[in-house]
């Protein structure tokens, strides 16, 4: 009743701010209101259409999702967080699940945005809406919205990587790797990076398993926001030797209509390998070893870990890529970048291939001969008084 009121109230409003507007106007204001938006972000519409001087400009942004004219829209709407949810994925993005339960971004009036700073606003928003939409135990799960939530993190991940690998600065060579970029704009803008969340689902392998080639990275490190917080949302997996990342979208193929070829059967093994090891956007906030705000505590199992039903070709992948157990669960791996950072890296680079199986070896057992926290490749090799 109350929002029926507040939307009839923005209706009168929005009624006088036209009263005197031209034909592009109205013609906008009511495309708006059929593409569904309330009164409350069509009014937010207008009142910024009186001080913007490309009227077409401001329009086209508004359906580009990510955009900050999106955002401003979406968050002075007083649908709730689920149906602001549906509205993008549903009403703008027309998106449906194929064949092969992939998720695909339809023709439509809305386009997703190609890339986005790990910085902007869409995604703590997003996870805020998220979290807030799905607060049981069942997380994504429940219905079908949730599957959806689940299968379209993928193209979040897809914006922040082709954001980060169209990343320029002066001071970078122009052959600059992935995480050589990544680097660069964390430092330009001051921006934490967390080395320490475990990478085993990301180093998976078939038959023998020799030590990890790839690590994880995520940021914003840590944040004690008890809203919108940016904290380990976004991840990068980074294959260690040569910085590249690791990713589904190195492999996707594109069909004529614009679609993304989902079949498992068109990809070869080692195709398939990269989209097993591939980052996954994080609607919750993982535990690591940073703080975790009291709203969003439990958020990253119920929202992350605890997934519904994912895509045919990221199930097969996982089926036949298989992800080694942590060595103190019996298993094989060890982070060997670890509270050591991107020093571990470089120690890493720089040990011999042939003595890699030898030296990750020993690192193991000296973890296990010594629980408790992992010193990280760099300082291992300091204790051990090895160089290479």
């Amino acid at each position: 009743m109350f929002n029926h009121l507040i939307n009839l109230w923005r209706y009168w409003q929005n009624r006088c701010l036209l009263r005197h507007a031209d034909e592009t106007l109205w013609h906008q204001y009511r495309q708006l209101i059929t593409e569904g938006w309330d009164q409350s972000a069509c009014h937010a519409y207008l009142l910024t259409a009186q001080v913007t001087a490309d009227l077409t400009e401001l329009f086209q942004s508004v359906h580009v999702v990510g955009s900050d004219p999106y955002i401003n829209l979406l968050k002075v709407s007083r649908q709730t967080p689920a149906a602001k949810l549906n509205l993008m994925l549903n009403r703008h993005l027309q998106t449906t699940i194929d064949e092969y339960g992939f998720l695909q971004l339809n023709e439509s009036n809305y386009q997703l945005a190609e890339m986005l700073s790990p910085q902007s606003a869409f995604f703590p928003y997003l996870r805020d809406l998220v979290v807030a939409a799905y607060p049981t135990p069942m997380g994504l799960k429940i219905d079908a919205l949730g599957r959806q939530m689940h299968l379209f993190r993928c193209y979040l991940d897809r914006q922040v990587i082709n954001f980060i690998r169209h990343y320029r600065h002066d001071a970078m060579p122009a052959n600059a790797s992935d995480y050589d970029r990544l680097l660069q704009y964390c430092q330009d803008h001051e921006i934490d990076l967390d080395y320490q969340t475990g990478a085993n689902f990301h180093n998976r392998y078939h038959d023998d398993f020799d030590y990890p080639h790839n690590m994880k990275v995520q940021l914003m490190r840590d944040s004690m926001a008890s809203q919108l917080n940016d904290a380990r949302m976004i991840e990068f997996i980074v294959d260690i030797d040569s910085g590249r990342f690791v990713s589904e979208w190195n492999v996707y193929r594109q069909l004529a209509d614009g679609r993304i070829d989902a079949n498992p059967a068109h990809y070869s093994l080692a195709e398939l390998k990269e989209v097993a090891n591939t980052e996954s956007f994080n609607y919750g906030i993982p535990y690591g070893v940073y703080h975790v705000p009291a709203g969003y505590r439990g958020s990253h199992r119920r929202l992350d870990v605890e997934q519904p039903r994912d895509s045919d070709i990221r199930r097969q992948s996982k089926q036949y890529w298989v992800y080694p157990y942590d060595y103190d669960q019996g298993g094989p791996f060890a982070e060997i970048v670890a509270a050591g950072d991107d020093a571990d890296v470089t120690a890493w680079r720089g040990v011999p291939a042939k003595e890699r199986p030898q030296v990750y070896g020993d690192f193991v057992n000296f973890l296990k001969a010594h629980p408790g926290n992992n010193p990280g490749m760099r300082l291992f090799l300091i204790k051990q008084v090895r160089s290479f």
